[in-house]
């Protein structure tokens, strides 16, 4: 019998959970919360020629502003040097995190087997996709 929980509540209520549970998972290390994790993550893969700054302000949905003033933070931390590239202890910060992170999400899928966890990601791809075409649209 299917659920009669609305989605927008089992989403909303998992996206608060998630992001209290990485605030918590970030909370021993210098890494100055999610937006501070998303630009540290983003920079740290960022290529010569990618435009790092275009990609973190997408995925936190925030404008150059506001993602200067993450990186201001970043810098103030010591995870970032001048040149915006990650300090030695802003790669070792960002490698304890990381395996932090993993160990969390680990314990989070530990007994959903890896179809369901597939079905998920799909799922929550495709509706973040349509999202993402109603915010582009003037819907």
């Amino acid at each position: 019998m299917p659920s009669l929980r609305p989605l927008p509540t089992a989403i909303g209520a998992t996206e608060n959970a998630l992001r209290e549970l990485l605030a918590r998972v970030l909370s021993p290390t210098a890494i100055p919360g999610y937006a501070g994790w998303i630009a540290l993550n983003t920079l740290s893969v960022a290529d010569a020629h990618g435009d790092w700054r275009q990609r973190a302000a997408a995925v936190l949905r925030t404008d150059s502003g506001e993602l200067a003033a993450v990186l201001a933070e970043l810098r103030a931390a010591g995870l970032l040097d001048e040149e915006e590239r990650p300090t030695a202890a802003g790669a070792a910060e960002l490698s304890a995190a990381r395996a932090a992170v993993a160990a969390t999400t680990l314990r989070l899928v530990e007994g959903v087997d890896e179809t369901e966890q597939e079905t998920t990601r799909r799922v929550l791809d495709t509706i973040r996709r349509r999202a993402d075409e109603l915010l582009s649209s003037d819907a």
